[in-house]
């Protein structure tokens, strides 16, 4: 039997005649808070200083706390131990000089693709220095990837991390190093790898010099230095 809108009565009010109810929605973790961002970089930004000052092995999880005016809820809140801190650290300041890198890249195209070709040495420690120049403490940097070396040497468990991050950071490399070689007319006359591995051991050589020196800035020196490996480790294309 219908009723007055067209409809059985059969079917008014059964489970069965209705609509199936969708599944539950699975539990969505909540975005991180702007106020725990905060929190996070403050822990990080003091424990950038304290492992300068102090190392990892001396420095504390006091110690950053209270350099970074926070209680130990606050940092255990945020990371599991002090390792973990000094990972997420190492992370960041990567990414950060990668970004760096690559916006002074875009920023020297001009200078870039209308230097002179070949290029001499004072050209290209022009263009390195340009490259280097960023808004970083290099003798902070320079105590802090020492430590995260010694900690590697010193512990098993964390020298795999310690290849892992450098790895990644190369690789990471690659492409923006490939996009600066590329407007100024050259390439590698190695495999980029290996080059690249060069290059940063001159670079990390060259700033412990500096450092040792009292050279806060990657200077003339240092400049100077990268260019005639550059010059070295490649050719101009069309060669």
């Amino acid at each position: 039997m219908q009723d007055m809108t067209g409809h059985d009565d059969a079917g008014t009010g059964d489970p069965a005649g209705s609509p199936a109810t969708p599944p539950a929605a699975s539990p969505v973790a909540p975005p991180e808070s702007a106020r725990r961002r905060r929190t996070r970089e403050r822990l990080l930004d003091a424990a950038y200083e304290v492992f300068a000052e102090q190392g990892v092995h001396a420095a504390t999880v006091e110690q950053v706390c209270e350099r970074a005016g926070f209680t130990r809820g606050a940092f255990y809140s945020n990371f599991s131990t002090k390792e973990e801190l000094f990972f997420a650290l190492m992370e960041r300041e990567h990414e950060l000089r990668l970004s760096s890198l690559d916006e002074q890249v875009d920023a020297l195209r001009p200078q870039l693709e209308a230097a002179v070709q070949p290029l001499d040495e004072p050209t290209i420690g022009a263009l390195v220095l340009a490259l280097m120049r960023g808004p970083f403490d290099n003798r902070q940097w320079c105590l802090v990837t020492g430590e995260f070396a010694l900690l590697a040497m010193r512990d098993p468990s964390v020298s795999t991390e310690f290849l892992a991050y450098r790895d990644r950071f190369r690789s990471s490399l690659v492409p923006i190093v490939h996009r600066a070689l590329d407007r100024a007319g050259r390439e590698f006359v190695l495999e980029t790898q290996q080059a690249l591995q060069m290059i940063t051991a001159v670079y990390e050589d060259a700033l412990r010099s500096a450092v040792l020196a009292g050279q806060d800035a990657v200077d003339e020196e240092l400049s100077g230095t990268l260019a005639r490996a550059v010059l070295v480790l490649t050719r101009p294309t069309d060669a």
